[in-house]
């Protein structure tokens, strides 16, 4: 069971439950994602919300999503350890849980574990990490060995060079002999995967597969002060989001970034992200305020 617990509305609550135990509230982010226009006016249109509570020791984080068009409510709690590392997730629809994720970690931080039981689909799926290195090359290898259901399924090893840059994934069969595929990677200038090369050697056959990511303009893809001295709150959010597009409408407007994501901040309690979407070359804006109850 996930449920919110403590006084008055969500803005001023200073407790929440998730599964059994209540949690001091440190901080409550609100986060909401707004569709826009720019032609005469700047036209925003509403098309998530969420809320984000954080516990007093930052440990534990409980997630409200409020999708539009949907009377469910979506919520999703992680556990952290004191390393700040996610231990353990859990995905609510309502109060029915839908998917636990659990995660592991060896004395070097490094992952060595993780387990997703999926509640709906009655599937679970578990994969386990080993890091070793190279003595020549100085690369090291990490082999995954993944389950499905409490059975093998294949496994995995990836390499990394000394900068610790991923230059190579060999795919095997469930007998740890068969080569599936040997996925090798090209580099943009950003330091972004633009290409990925998969050869197939059961039918000799090589696929290329172009990568949107590593072809990003870097001045395209920036953090930036909001610049302005203005404080922001939830009641202000839409006048304070139209006269940010304003100030910055010859940025917003550069043809260099036919793609572009900035994110404006405050470095205290605000960020407004601009962004290009996938969907018939639209804009997205999300705005996130973060207040202590």
């Amino acid at each position: 069971m996930l449920l919110i617990a403590g006084g008055g509305s969500i803005r001023a609550q200073a407790t929440f439950k998730s599964g059994w135990n209540t949690y001091n509230t440190r901080t409550i982010t609100h986060e909401y994602t707004y569709n826009y226009s720019f032609t005469d006016s700047i036209r925003l249109f509403l098309a998530d919300s969420l809320q984000m509570f954080t516990s007093a020791d930052s440990e534990v984080t409980l997630t409200i999503h409020h999708p539009l068009h949907d009377n469910s409510i979506y919520k999703t709690a992680n556990y952290l350890n004191p390393k700040k590392q996610v231990v353990k997730t859990e995905e609510y629809k309502d109060e029915n849980l839908q998917v636990m994720n659990e995660w592991r970690y060896d004395e070097k931080n490094r992952n060595i574990y993780h387990f997703e039981d999926n509640k709906v689909s009655g599937n679970s799926f578990k994969k386990l990490y080993e890091y070793a290195t190279d003595k020549k090359s100085g690369e090291t290898v990490v082999t995954e060995t993944s389950y499905y259901n409490g059975r093998i399924e294949f496994y995995t090893k990836a390499y990394y060079d000394r900068d610790n840059v991923k230059i190579k994934e060999v795919r095997l069969n469930d007998n740890n002999k068969d080569v599936v595929h040997i996925e090798t990677y090209t580099y943009g200038e950003n330091g972004k995967v633009k290409e990925r090369s998969v050869y197939f050697p059961e039918w000799k056959v090589t696929k290329k597969f172009e990568e949107k990511e590593g072809s990003e303009v870097p001045k395209c893809f920036r953090t930036l002060p909001v610049g302005t001295a203005e404080k922001p709150n939830l009641n202000t959010r839409i006048a304070f989001i139209k006269r940010l597009i304003m100030r910055n409408k010859v940025l917003l407007s550069d043809k260099d970034c036919h793609d572009f994501e900035y994110k404006f901040t405050n470095y205290t309690n605000c960020d407004i992200v601009v962004a290009t979407t996938n969907v018939n070359n639209g804009r997205k804006i999300i705005f996130r305020f973060k207040e202590k109850p």
